[in-house]
Order: C-alpha cells, then sequence, then structure tokens
C-alpha cells in the first residue's frame, strides 16, 4: 500500500506546502502521484496551482460515491488532486462521523489507488488529532510527522507519542521531517541539533528556508519550476527518494499505464 500521510502536532509548520512539494518531488521520480486533502482549510488546491474559485472536493460527495477516483482533478503539472472542497457544516460533520464509524471507509473510498504499482497517494492531515488522522492511522501507510526548527515545536514533540494523537505504537514507526530550517539563526540551529539528537534515525530529512517557495506558491508555479536552482530542490529530492524507498511498491511494470480515471 503505497500511502504516505503528513501530520504534524501543531500548525503553521508548512505542512501542506510540503505536501505539494514532495508530490512533485515524487512525480519526478517516476511515479504517478494522488493528493488527498484532509483538512478543512481546502488549500492544498492552491499550492497545486488550482483556481481560487475551484470548490470540488470529496467531503460533498463522501455519502454518494464509494469510489473517490471520478473525483480526482488533474493538476496542471499532472499531479492529481482530491480536494477537502466547499462543504456546509452538515457535510464537514457527517464527513466525520463517517471517518469515525466506518473503519474501512477512507480505504474504500482510495481503492485501487492504495495498490496500484508505480502511484503514491499522499495525505495531507489537520494539525493535531482529527478523525482523518484517526482514519489514515488505520491502514498499512507511512506516518510522517512535520516540525518546524523552532522553539515551539520543539515542545510538542512529546505530544506526538500521546494516545488521542499517534499513540505510542504508530509514534515509533512514524518519521520526521523538519521543516524551515535556517542557519543564520542561533535559536533555530540549536533547534535543529535538539531535533537531530532526539529523533536520530527517525529524521527523514530537512528542509531549508528560501523565500522561492511562497513566492513559488503564489505564481501557481512548482518550486522545481519557479526556482529550480534553490537548495530546497536538493532537500525535497532527497526526502522524495527516502519515501520511495520506504514504500513496498513503489514501481510496478505497469506503472505507466496509469490513469487518473
Amino acid at each position: 500500500m503505497n500511502l504516505v500521510y503528513l501530520t504534524s502536532p501543531k500548525g503553521g509548520v508548512g505542512r501542506t506546502t510540503l505536501t505539494a512539494n514532495l508530490a512533485y518531488a515524487l512525480q519526478r521520480l517516476g511515479h504517478q502521484v494522488v493528493v488527498l486533502d484532509l483538512d478543512v482549510q481546502n488549500t492544498l488546491r492552491l499550492h497545486m496551482g488550482l483556481a481560487v474559485g475551484e470548490h470540488r472536493g470529496v467531503v460533498a460527495q463522501s455519502q454518494h460515491n464509494s469510489d473517490w477516483r471520478e473525483h480526482i482533478i488533474e493538476t496542471p503539472s499532472g499531479v492529481g488532486l482530491l480536494p477537502y472542497g466547499q462543504a456546509t457544516r452538515a457535510q464537514r460533520e457527517g464527513f466525520n462521523a463517517l471517518l469515525r464509524q466506518e473503519p474501512d471507509f477512507l480505504e474504500l473510498r482510495l481503492g485501487s489507488l492504495l495498490h496500484q504499482p508505480g502511484c503514491v497517494t499522499l495525505v495531507d492531515l489537520p494539525s493535531g488529532p482529527s478523525s482523518g488522522l484517526d482514519a489514515v492511522k488505520r491502514m498499512a501507510g507511512l506516518g510522517i510527522v512535520v516540525m518546524m526548527a523552532d522553539g515551539s515545536s520543539a515542545a510538542t514533540l512529546p505530544l506526538v507519542a500521546q494516545e488521542n494523537y499517534l499513540g505510542a505504537d504508530v509514534a515509533q514507526r512514524a518519521l520526521y521531517v523538519i521543516n524551515q530550517v535556517y542557519i543564520r539563526s542561533r535559536l533555530n540551529r540549536d533547534c535543529t541539533e535538539f531535533f537531530e539528537q532526539r529523533l536520530g534515525a527517525a529524521l527523514l530529512g530537512r528542509v531549508h528556508r528560501d523565500e522561492a517557495v511562497p513566492e513559488a506558491t503564489a505564481s501557481k508555479q512548482s518550486i522545481f519550476e519557479y526556482a529550480p536552482t534553490s537548495a530546497v530542490i536538493q532537500d525535497l529530492e532527497d526526502i522524495a527518494r527516502s519515501i520511495s524507498r520506504a514504500l513496498p511498491d513503489a514501481y510496478g511494470h505497469d506503472s505507466m499505464k496509469f490513469s487518473l480515471r
């Protein structure tokens, strides 16, 4: 099952931006990539180059269709996107209830995408505990915790293993990415060193701070197109390669035959 989910114990760490950029990086490795947005903020679509007025999404359709493949939107880069979408309060509450009450709800909706050789499904989750996180934890996916190289993120590290968040068992298998590494800041360097010492082999990688990243989003381009010489490119490619190696069916003979439809 080529499922990767990104979560964070606190907001504002750049998790959604990182999800989008890892999707681009995995695509450059030759994977077909589908990204699922389970964050009510519904902002992943903007990072993937879609218009502000794009309102389609899985939440409003969750009770009417058992297969989400037909709801995949092909973004300008070719990455497939399943947006959270515009939804009423009743639709959001109903969606969360389905995630809580039906253990196989998410796996059934993603269906063959999860087992398609050569295809990687990324899930962007809201920060902290959520129904979406509980749902993906029940699946055999690769969990990535995104932290920022600052004091507040360092203080939340013990929360990851708490039962109402990842839980001890899942936390032991999770990998971590340190975002916004800025070597000119003493505090940032100290926090990065703290994470390196505490996480050890669980540290999947670091992503350096670069203003080109938000500029690329504002320009509706991937960082690979907007700033191909940025140091962030190497960071993302290194993390993407590690993810690819960690997935059991990352590549397949029929991967080139895959269709988003």
